[in-house]
């Protein structure tokens, strides 16, 4: 009686639809047969306009990038850590390649020098001791790493800072 109930789960996984096709045997809208989920929406990497985001939610590290007239770009960024302390500032983004020059507008001098690669830019593991200035005692923001999850000035739009107000709103 064992032999049929090990059986069971077997046969039943058998008898369900091919991966990637909905209940009547057609593919699932946005899928390809033999696809298990329909394709992710590709993010514009043409430009640096957009939101770039890490970490989790409650602890979200993000980054707003703007373009301005005459080619300006600007960005607005806050990086959590686990005990949420964190990192923030604001100032002029400027791409070179796979370069991307963060200079922060602010009372002490902080240029990060982060490296682009797809739709992830990741911080270098060390930064100017001006760069402290925009931190909480104890947080730091080298190392960071930031996905960019969206390529539109209303997604850049949607960061927040480490009290809830838009960080590129105004930039």
């Amino acid at each position: 009686m064992a032999k049929p109930l090990l059986l069971l789960p077997l046969l039943l996984a058998a008898c369900g639809p091919p991966d990637g096709l909905g209940n009547n045997g057609a593919p699932a809208p946005g899928a390809a047969p033999g696809d298990t989920a329909p394709p992710a929406q590709a993010v514009q990497t043409s430009t640096l306009l957009g939101l770039y985001e890490s970490g989790p939610a409650e602890r979200r590290n993000q980054m707003c990038v703007i373009d301005r007239a005459a080619g300006d770009s600007r960005f607005g960024l806050v990086v959590r850590d686990a005990a949420d302390q964190g990192c923030s500032g604001a100032g002029a983004a400027v791409r070179q390649g796979a370069l991307l020059r963060l200079t922060m507008a602010g009372d002490e001098p902080c240029v990060i020098d982060a490296r682009i690669e797809g739709t992830r830019v990741t911080f270098p593991a060390r930064l100017a001791p001006g760069c402290a200035y925009y931190c909480a005692p104890g947080a730091n923001m080298a190392g960071a790493a930031l996905d960019k999850t969206g390529g539109a000035a209303e997604d850049a739009m949607r960061a927040t800072d480490l009290v809830g107000d838009r960080l590129c709103a105004g930039r």
